[in-house]
């Protein structure tokens, strides 16, 4: 009985393309090919630089209201160093009175006057029609620091209120500020004052004269964000 040999290979004719195996070897090299793929994907989408998002427009007051006959000093000319407590942005930086113990901030509003015997109020009301306070900041974040003159002594002898935004992106809509002659007491009228405003990193300025009388008591000014 002859013992069977080895299977006998398929003879194959000259020119032939061999085929291509079939079975798990196939299906695992897909799956690297694919895995390959999607790692040069990545690789290729790390280097593509993505743009920054557009920067924001600039804070600028809109549909600005002033007193009739009241100047706007819109256009900042340096003057030197910073002044303290004259409503003034002397060095033309966008901050009023910096580096003076006032509280600053994208929004800021500051009043001056050098008669020390009148009593002179900033009421600033944020576009929900909050007053500002001292201490106590409005739901859109503004807050007065500085009630001036008092009797404590916190003012340092200073004639001087200043009102700001404590935090976080200024609320949008109407803003109304307004500047009141409280007690002339024995100063001299009118009272000049400066009231200065900070919009962003834009500093604008005016001068007011109060007197004692329902006309001229309080002046106005009002803009929109």
């Amino acid at each position: 009985m002859r013992t069977p040999g080895p299977p006998r290979r398929e003879r194959r004719p000259r020119g032939a393309v061999p085929r291509a195996p079939r079975g798990p070897r196939v299906r695992l090299a897909g799956v690297r090919w694919a895995l390959g793929a999607a790692l040069a994907a990545l690789l290729l989408a790390g280097c593509i630089e993505v743009p920054p998002p557009p920067p924001k427009p600039p804070l600028e007051p809109k549909d600005l209201k002033v007193p009739e006959g009241v100047g706007l000093e819109m256009a900042c000319t340096p003057t030197g160093v910073e002044l303290c407590f004259d409503a003034r942005d002397n060095n033309c930086n966008g901050v009023i009175d910096e580096g003076c113990g006032l509280h600053t901030g994208i929004l800021q509003f500051t009043i001056a006057w050098e008669e020390a015997e009148a009593d002179v109020d900033l009421n600033v009301y944020d576009p929900a029609g909050e007053l500002a306070r001292v201490g106590e900041p409005t739901a859109s974040g503004l807050m007065k620091d500085r009630d001036c003159p008092r009797v404590s002594g916190e003012c340092q002898e200073q004639n001087v209120e200043n009102v700001f935004l404590t935090e976080g992106e200024p609320a949008r809509g109407r803003y109304r500020v307004v500047v009141r002659l409280d007690k002339l007491n024995d100063a001299t009228a009118p009272v000049r004052v400066r009231l200065s405003a900070r919009v962003g990193q834009r500093s604008y300025s005016m001068a007011l004269d109060l007197s004692p009388s329902p006309a001229s008591e309080e002046k106005s000014v009002e803009f929109t964000l």
